[in-house]
């Protein structure tokens, strides 16, 4: 059954897998053109309308851009690569179980093996295929950097990593839950994007910021503030109970 959950996760982790690579290589071969640019838009930034300011930030901000290392967190960690991870988490978590109750093949499963150990092969096979690309990818950014003779060191490597598997593992398992309780493969998906819509929206508003975790996984605040470790472990604790909710669904849904 571990065999099968891969090779029904094969196809679709491999064009995300490509797609968010070939990303890294843009972002990475645009780093010798932003120096320019930036200083471009440095020398004429007061002239500038006021909603693209605060868009673009303080002239500081660009300035630090020169900085390969703040460079590759903020363009690659806190743009194309950390902004799809809750996407990505979606990606992969919404067909795992809806798909098996849309063709009705969950009653063939769960007529051959107990409901833990379907839920289980299912939640650690997404959830591996799910850490690997992050992982993976994540790490690329660094390694490739250096590569290309970039002025990057690991410092960021490790607290980077965490937010990331800490960030994409908490939206893994509440996605889940949305394709444990749907019985077609669109419910998940639309509750899904419904959640990823919503959450930023709720972060503008400053009693409710907590709620956001997009500015946790993006790693920009590490290079300020390091990381954040209160954040950190009750992410992880609410995940755990996400956990929990979701076997417990499974294990008392009626099929």
């Amino acid at each position: 059954m571990f065999i099968k959950e891969l090779n029904d996760m094969k196809l679709r982790s491999l064009i995300i897998l490509l797609l968010l690579f070939a990303s890294l290589v843009v972002t990475i071969a645009l780093r010798p053109y932003t120096e320019t640019m930036f200083d471009q838009l440095i020398s004429e930034f007061e002239k500038l309308p006021e909603f693209i300011k605060k868009i673009m930030g303080s002239p500081e901000q660009l300035t630090r851009l020169k900085d390969d290392e703040y460079y590759l967190i903020t363009q690659w960690h806190g743009k194309n690569f950390g902004q799809f991870l809750p996407l990505l988490s979606l990606l992969i978590a919404f067909p795992i179980f809806s798909k098996e109750n849309e063709k009705k093949t969950i009653y063939f499963l769960l007529a051959k093996k107990e409901r833990k150990t379907v839920f289980k092969i299912k939640f650690i096979t997404g959830l591996l295929v799910l850490l690997s690309i992050t992982i993976f990818l994540s790490i690329m950014g660094f390694f490739t950097m250096k590569l290309f003779g970039y002025s990057v060191s690991f410092k960021y490597l490790f607290p980077c990593l965490l937010s990331e598997i800490v960030g994409v593992t908490f939206f893994f398992v509440l996605f889940l839950m949305f394709s444990i309780i749907s019985n077609d493969q669109v419910k998940p998906v639309i509750a899904g994007i419904v959640v990823l819509i919503g959450l930023p929206i709720l972060g503008l508003i400053d009693s409710l910021s907590f709620l956001n975790p997009y500015p946790y996984i993006l790693c920009v605040q590490i290079l300020d503030k390091g990381i954040n470790w209160i954040y950190t472990f009750g992410l992880i604790f609410v995940t755990i109970l996400l956990i929990i909710a979701d076997y417990s669904i499974f294990k008392n849904r009626e099929f």
